[in-house]
């Protein structure tokens, strides 16, 4: 009986075996969680201290639907890396690439860290690879993590790989911050201008009512 049973059930599953539609997935298997064109590669090991390189690749037509930038994240990290639409180059498969240097914590443990690709404004990431923070450090990297210089000190923000500021800008290159300062300036300089006019006219006015001529009065 029970030999009975277990070939039956064995003939079953064999039938929805040969009834699955052709290509169906397996069951377990899970869609790509990820559209996203942007990918990032390099990293590899780093000492603390010290900066490590990444290549970051991605389509116009991702950043145009992300605010214009992508980020790049890790906890070895000093501080979220941003990367703008201006700094990247089409290459000749025709999307876009630049590289972005990251500090690595000087007090970080030594290990594996991961570091997140993300399109802007995207609590998931793109795209993820690793960086090992290593155990050695070169006496030029251990002098630096013991002295009191910070880090912006030691990081090169003319290179071609310094990631971009965090501020936004309009279209000619002027960030937000100094738009909204010259505009005070300006408003500044106007309200002086204004009050020093006033006052001229208000002192002119007192001294014709005086009775003593201005320069005005004497002019032919």
């Amino acid at each position: 009986m029970n030999r009975a049973r277990t070939a039956l059930a064995a003939l079953a599953a064999s039938a929805l075996v040969m009834t699955a539609p052709a290509g169906a997935a397996p069951a377990s298997a899970s869609p790509d969680s990820s559209d996203s064109e942007s990918s990032i590669a390099g990293g590899g090991s780093a000492q603390r201290g010290r900066e490590a390189v990444f290549t970051v690749t991605t389509s116009q037509e991702t950043l145009d639907a992300h605010d214009g930038h992508l980020t790049v994240e890790s906890p070895a990290f000093t501080k979220k890396l941003t990367l703008k639409a201006k700094r990247f180059r089409e290459g000749k498969d025709a999307m876009l690439h630049t590289q972005v240097a990251g500090m690595v914590l000087c007090d970080v443990a030594p290990g594996t860290y991961p570091v997140e690709l993300k399109d802007g404004g995207e609590d998931e990431p793109a795209d993820t690879i690793e960086l090992t923070v290593v155990a050695e450090m070169d006496p030029g990297n251990r002098e630096f993590c013991e002295s009191p210089r910070s880090y912006d000190e030691v990081a090169d923000k003319t290179s071609e790989t310094a990631p971009d500021d965090d501020e936004d800008e309009d279209e000619d290159g002027v960030s937000l911050g100094e738009l909204a300062a010259v505009i005070a300036g300006t408003a500044a300089l106007a309200a002086a201008l204004a009050s020093t006019a006033t006052y001229l006219l208000t002192r002119r006015r007192r001294r014709r009512d005086e009775g003593e001529k201005t320069p005005e009065d004497a002019a032919p």
